[in-house]
């Protein structure tokens, strides 16, 4: 989602609604502490990768480096998510390649496409976890967000943070309503690891137990919407005007991205998961290409046209920040003599 301004930089509005803001970290803080003192347990290990923000951090991306590196160790994983913006009637919902992103959601079916390993959603995470356990052996499994979601058992908790975002990603350092904060920031020097999407800003301080790393999306190719076997290479339209569709947490990253590659944007937002339908495209120039995230595709699958083009990304960690989450993983009592060498 786009954050309001004074997000970002506080304002008279932030500070009119700073009392807000504070219950709201209290309760959340609260929660936790309930949360802890009950400490439910589950069977197998139990990542979140989540965030404290409000909108979008880059968690999918994540989360998919994060299972082929897993998988890499011969490890069996499975992944549990909400299924935000899913409509339907019966939950929990085991999800494939060929799901309907309306019914289930756009991201699980996304990661459906990009990974070989069972999803299963539910509104309920803890229901979600629930069913995979009894479907699947496996050893991990990941929850996709759910960090506040505080009915699901967890071992380790990993936080995406957007550092394009404004202070490390944290906007102006405020719960909600004042600020996009679903927890007070101290939060982020309890959990194992974070992961700032884009460059780890050089004055941010954590605490010696917790990992800090960053992720970069590198651009991979083009390939054609309607056959995803067709590809381009990615200066293909360096040069060129063209509509760029975005309907995630944070648009502005991926027409920078386009910019980066010599494209010139025409930009297209729409509201994080937004439910595409033919007529959101009827005014536009039929000749003129549309580049759109992989997020956004499954959901134009349906009535794309030939000149709809899908930028595909390749998340990347440093090795060193690699092996540390690795061996934190690894070295769980959860999985020991489970990983291969």
């Amino acid at each position: 989602m786009s954050w309001p301004k004074f997000w970002l930089k506080p304002d008279w509005r932030s500070w009119l609604l700073s009392p807000l803001a504070w219950l709201v970290c209290v309760l959340a803080r609260r929660r936790l502490i309930a949360f802890r003192a009950a400490k439910p347990t589950s069977p197998g290990l139990v990542i979140v990768v989540g965030n404290i923000v409000v909108g979008g951090s880059g968690k999918t991306p994540f989360i998919q480096y994060l299972v082929n590196l897993l998988v890499r160790q011969g490890l069996k994983v499975g992944i549990i998510s909400r299924g935000y913006g899913g409509k339907s009637s019966h939950w929990p919902q085991v999800v494939t390649a060929l799901s309907d992103p309306a019914q289930v959601g756009d991201e699980p079916v996304l990661l459906a496409k990009a990974l070989s390993c069972p999803i299963v959603v539910s509104p309920k995470r803890a229901e979600a976890l629930a069913r995979l356990n009894e479907q699947f052996e496996l050893d991990v499994v990941i929850s996709d967000d759910g960090l506040q979601h505080y009915a699901l058992a967890r071992d380790i908790e990993i936080v995406l943070l957007d550092s394009r975002r404004g202070w490390h990603g944290l906007g102006n350092g405020l719960c909600l309503p004042a600020g996009p904060l679903r927890e007070p920031v101290e939060r982020l020097q309890e959990v194992d690891a974070i992961v700032f999407n884009g460059l780890t800003p050089s004055d941010f301080v954590a605490n010696n137990e917790v990992l800090v790393g960053n992720m970069q999306l590198r651009p991979q190719s083009l390939y054609a919407l309607q056959d995803p076997q067709q590809t381009r290479d990615l200066t293909a339209f360096s040069g060129q005007q063209v509509y760029a569709v975005a309907g995630i947490g944070n648009p502005q990253r991926f027409y920078d991205t386009l910019a980066e590659l010599g494209v010139e944007v025409k930009p297209l937002a729409f509201a994080d998961h937004h439910a595409f339908k033919p007529s959101d495209f009827n005014d536009l120039d039929a000749e003129k290409p549309l580049l759109m995230t992989t997020k956004d595709a499954v959901k134009c699958q349906a009535f794309a046209r030939p000149n709809w083009w899908v930028l595909a990304v390749q998340p990347q960690c440093s090795a060193e920040f690699e092996q540390a989450l690795l061996m934190r993983i690894l070295q769980h009592p959860k999985l020991q003599g489970t990983s291969t060498p």
